[in-house]
């Protein structure tokens, strides 16, 4: 008797990626130690801020699944800015859109949040993934197979 079993996973978006990054949160608190590399974070947009040659949106930062996409029901890792130069539709980023990026990570800023301050990391958004809307409500298409076989 023989059972097979297969599942398969949509390939992450951005291939180059690092494996590895360092929560936002402790990035931010620690960000001489980690200038310049290269993460993958990836949350909700909380605010979008456009300026003569360049945006930046602050994130609320989550967990990524195997495919890059944040986790938003896992607990939160804190908040990142991301850069990008040139100006981004508004249309497409806006708060509550969900995103995934990979750049280095090239400062930090300090903001006032629930009446603290604290350092956010800055990263210089390279790439941008934008999920879907409804992304959250699908569910990674898993197909079992089960073979029974037998003779005589």
């Amino acid at each position: 008797m023989c059972a097979l079993l297969a599942g398969c996973v949509a390939t992450p978006p951005l291939t180059d990626a690092p494996t590895r990054s360092p929560a936002p949160y402790y990035a931010g608190e620690h960000v001489e130690r980690f200038m310049d590399t290269e993460v993958l974070w990836g949350g909700t947009i909380v605010d979008v801020r456009q300026f003569e040659r360049y945006a930046e949106m602050e994130i609320l930062a989550y967990p990524l699944d195997r495919s890059q996409r944040p986790l938003f029901d896992a607990p939160e890792q804190g908040r990142f800015v991301a850069l990008r130069s040139g100006r981004l539709d508004p249309g497409t980023f806006y708060a509550g859109r969900y995103l995934t990026l990979r750049g280095p990570i090239t400062g930090d800023r300090t903001a006032r949040l629930r009446g603290e301050d604290v350092r956010f990391a800055e990263v210089d958004a390279r790439e941008i993934v934008l999920w879907p809307q409804d992304y959250r409500f699908q569910r990674s298409r898993v197909s079992v197979s089960i073979g029974i076989s037998g003779g005589i």
